[in-house]
C-alpha cells in the first residue's frame, strides 16, 4: 500500500510541472532568430532533444508530413540578405544539407508540398515563390507573385492554390499552382503578414499590421467575405484543426487573440507577459513586453505555442480551457515554430526509427 502511495504522489508530482499533453513522439520545433539555431524540443516537459546551427536569421520552418525532415528559411539579417534553406534530420539528429537559392534572397514563408522532397519558398527581393527539389537541392521553378515584399504563404490543403501575403504590396497574390498562373492580385489593408487558409480550405485570413484588423477572402472566388478589427498587429493567424477557432499573435499588444470563425468575433484575449516578472515590479506598472509572433496549434487541437520574440520563451497554450498553461525557455528572439511527430509505422531509409 505505501508503496502504491509513493507511485501516486510521484505521478502526481510529474504532471503537476507538465507543460501541455502531447503524444510520445511529438516535439516542438523553434528557431531561434538571433542564435541562428533550431531546437528540438519535448512539449510535455520543455527539455530541448536537439540543438542544431541555421544560416543566419532563421525565420520559418517546416515539418514534413511524413515527420523526417524540417526544413528552415535562412532569412538573413539588417546587413546579410540570407540566401539559403537548412535541412534538418531529426533521424540523424544534424543538419543534413544547406541548400544555396541564389540569385533569389531573403526566403521566408515556407511549405511542404508534398510528403518529404518539395518545398515552396517566397523570396521577397525576387517577388516569386520558389519550388524547391530538396533531393536535387536546388530552385526547380520560379513563379512570380507581381507584389512587393511577399513575406509569408499559404497553401490550400489540397495543394492546388497558395496565397502570398504581400506587406509593401498592401495586397495578397493567388496563384493556381499547378500552372503556375497568377490568378489574381488582391488589394486587401495596410502591411498584410499573417495569412492562413482555413482547415476546408474554403477561407483565407489575412492580418494586418498596418492597420490592425483581419479580412477574409473566398479561397475559390477570391472575393471579400468579412473584415473586422483585432489586437495591435496580428502578426500571425493559426487554425485549430477542426477550423472552429482562429488564433492571433498581435505583437504590439502582447496578447493572442482567440476568435470564433464562424461569428467572426473575438472569443477571447490571453495575455502574455515576458517572464518572470521582476521582483521589483509595482501593482499597475507595465510589465516586460513579450512580442509574441510565430503561433502553432498541435496536430491534436490540445495546445497552441505562441513564440514571444522579446521575452525568448514559447508560451503553452492549453485550447481546452483557453488558458495560459506555462512557459519554455529558449533562445534568442523566437520566431517561426514546427510541429515534428513520429508517424507510425515510417521507417527511415536507413531502417531507423526516432522517438
Amino acid at each position: 500500500m505505501r508503496t502504491l502511495l509513493l507511485a501516486l504522489l510521484l505521478l502526481t508530482a510529474c504532471n503537476s510541472s507538465r507543460l501541455s499533453s502531447a503524444p510520445p513522439g511529438s516535439y516542438l520545433v523553434v528557431l531561434d532568430k538571433s542564435d541562428a539555431t533550431l531546437r528540438m524540443i519535448e512539449p510535455n516537459s520543455g527539455h530541448v532533444r536537439d540543438l542544431a546551427p541555421t544560416g543566419i536569421g532563421p525565420h520559418e520552418g517546416v515539418a514534413a508530413p511524413d515527420g523526417t525532415l524540417v526544413v528552415v528559411s535562412d532569412y538573413g539579417d539588417q546587413a546579410t540578405l540570407g540566401h539559403t534553406l537548412t535541412v534538418f534530420d531529426p533521424f540523424a539528429r544534424h543538419v543534413c544539407a544547406t541548400i544555396d537559392l541564389s540569385p533569389h534572397t531573403r526566403p521566408h514563408g515556407i511549405a511542404f508540398l508534398d510528403q518529404r522532397s518539395t518545398v515552396l519558398v517566397t523570396s521577397e527581393t525576387s517577388k516569386a515563390l520558389l519550388v524547391v527539389d530538396l533531393r536535387a537541392r536546388k530552385v526547380t521553378r520560379v513563379i512570380p507573385t507581381e507584389a512587393e515584399l511577399s513575406h509569408m504563404l499559404a497553401v490550400t490543403p489540397d495543394k492546388t492554390r497558395v496565397f502570398t501575403a504581400n506587406m509593401r504590396g498592401n495586397s495578397v497574390s493567388a496563384i493556381e499552382l499547378e500552372s503556375g498562373k497568377l490568378l489574381k492580385v488582391i488589394e486587401t489593408g495596410k502591411e498584410p503578414e499573417a495569412i492562413a487558409v482555413s482547415p476546408d480550405g474554403n477561407e483565407v485570413w489575412v492580418g494586418h499590421n498596418g492597420d490592425d484588423k483581419i479580412v477574409v477572402l473566398d479561397a475559390h472566388t477570391l472575393a471579400k467575405k468579412a473584415e473586422f478589427p483585432c489586437g495591435k498587429k496580428p502578426i500571425r493567424i493559426a487554425f485549430v484543426p477542426n477550423g472552429k477557432l482562429a488564433l492571433v499573435s498581435c505583437a504590439d499588444s502582447g496578447e493572442l487573440a482567440i476568435i470564433d470563425t464562424r461569428s467572426r468575433t473575438e472569443h477571447k484575449r490571453i495575455a502574455l507577459f515576458a517572464q518572470p516578472v521582476p521582483p521589483d515590479h509595482k501593482p499597475g506598472d507595465p510589465l516586460p513586453p513579450s512580442l509574441p509572433i510565430g503561433v502553432l496549434c498541435d496536430h491534436d487541437g490540445r495546445y497552441a505555442y505562441v513564440a514571444c520574440n522579446a521575452a525568448n520563451e514559447v508560451a503553452v497554450i492549453d485550447l481546452s480551457k483557453l488558458e495560459l498553461s506555462g512557459y519554455i525557455p529558449t533562445g534568442k528572439q523566437p520566431d517561426g515554430m514546427a510541429w515534428l511527430y513520429k508517424r507510425e509505422g515510417y521507417n527511415n531509409p536507413d531502417g531507423a526509427l526516432w522517438h
